[in-house]
């Protein structure tokens, strides 16, 4: 249903856009605020932390015969998030950002339960598509928020709720919402569903935690390596992060095409070893050339999702949005929790030196990968009238 798709894609694109509005107008926020960078990790944490929750919220969902948890996601991340903008106080910021970050977690794992469902036996690149929107939201965020911080204010940024709350419309029309497993299969199938599944969702969840750390690593902190230690603006600061996101749009819609042809196990364990001397190479050459090998790593690290997210799909497809949250949101909540240690060795050795050791860990997460299973054969479809 490609219109369907369009729309919850959109719709991920403005979700993930208010998920990452704080990194790229961070160095303001600790210059407002006087945080060292490991309170300024935690601030990153603290956002991501809730998506924890997501694997409770995917159980919830899959018992919904009506999928609110998109449209609730959508509305509570547009009307939370952006006011930030406006929080008078650090506790204040704290809260918004929870309540924001509660919103991006509902809207995950029901969404991607949905886009796979949508992308018929294309699932892999179904799934890609919907992460294409997602990732070009984070992309395009680290180019338009310094900008609008610089030229409008911060104090303005609630406005940018409206086209949220726009696509929350769209998607009330245009998408069907109804949960065809949550309308007809009893709780004791579901848990027959799972049997067998849980060490390979583990590896899957594991090896989405260890990649996380690196990504999420080099999104909070670049822009303060870039500002503090290279001398560029805020807004100059935008582009090579925009570069390092935008290439995730590009390696995931690549891989997950590939993904329904080739080996999931090649894929995944070749993009994460490629990805090492790509951001290494990057924290050796300053200037605009470095850009290049820094978007090749973004693309290379973020390249798995949508073929895990498949992957797990597949092994309990009863099950989806819980299989679905946990290489989404709990996996990046988890890897987000190491935010606070890594600002406080940033603060201890420098940016540069941390960020050398977050590029060399894709090194283990893909000895993890080669253990992951392979995909499973798909079952008979059947029809729902």
């Amino acid at each position: 249903n490609r219109v369907s798709l369009l729309v919850i894609a959109v719709a991920h694109f403005c979700v993930d856009s208010y998920a990452t509005m704080l990194a790229p107008v961070l160095p303001l926020v600790i210059e407002r605020l006087d945080l060292s960078l490991a309170g300024a990790g935690i601030l990153g944490t603290i956002i991501s932390v809730c998506n924890i929750s997501q694997p409770l919220l995917g159980m919830w969902a899959d018992h919904m015969r009506r999928r609110w948890l998109v449209v609730g996601g959508l509305g509570m991340a547009a009307m939370c998030s952006p006011m930030m903008g406006v929080a008078p106080s650090y506790w204040v910021l704290v809260t918004v950002l929870c309540l924001g970050g509660f919103g991006v977690a509902a809207f995950h794992p029901q969404a991607f339960s949905l886009a796979g469902e949508l992308s018929g036996s294309r699932r892999s690149f179904g799934l890609a598509l919907f992460v294409f929107g997602g990732t070009l939201g984070l992309g395009i965020t680290p180019l338009w928020v310094p900008s609008f911080a610089d030229r409008i204010g911060l104090e303005w940024l609630p406005i940018v709720a409206i086209p949220g709350l726009l696509f929350l419309l769209l998607v009330l029309r245009f998408v069907p919402l109804d949960n065809p497993h949550g309308a007809t299969v009893d709780s004791p199938r579901r848990l027959r569903g799972f049997n067998g599944a849980a060490r390979p969702l583990a590896l899957i969840t594991a090896v989405v935690i260890l990649r996380s750390v690196t990504a999420l690593g080099f999104t909070f902190f670049l822009t303060v390596l870039l500002t503090r230690e290279r001398g560029l603006s805020l807004v100059e600061a935008g582009i090579p992060l925009a570069a390092y996101n935008i290439a995730g749009v590009a390696g995931a819609l690549l891989f997950g095409y590939l993904g329904d042809r080739v080996n999931t196990r090649s894929l995944v364990c070749g993009s994460l070893l490629l990805s090492v001397p790509a951001l290494l190479a990057f924290l050796e050459i300053e200037g605009p050339l470095g850009y290049v090998p820094l978007a090749l790593g973004g693309g290379l690290v973020l390249a798995s999702n949508s073929i895990l997210v498949a992957l797990a799909q597949e092994l309990v497809p009863q099950r989806s949005g819980l299989a679905s949250s946990l290489p989404l949101g709990f996996s990046w909540g988890l890897a987000s929790l190491t935010l606070g240690p890594v600002g406080w060795f940033a603060d201890a050795h420098g940016i540069t030196e941390t960020l050398r050791w977050l590029a060399l860990l894709p090194l283990v997460t893909a000895a993890v990968a080669l253990f992951l299973p392979p995909r499973p054969v798909p079952e008979p479809k059947h029809s729902i009238s």
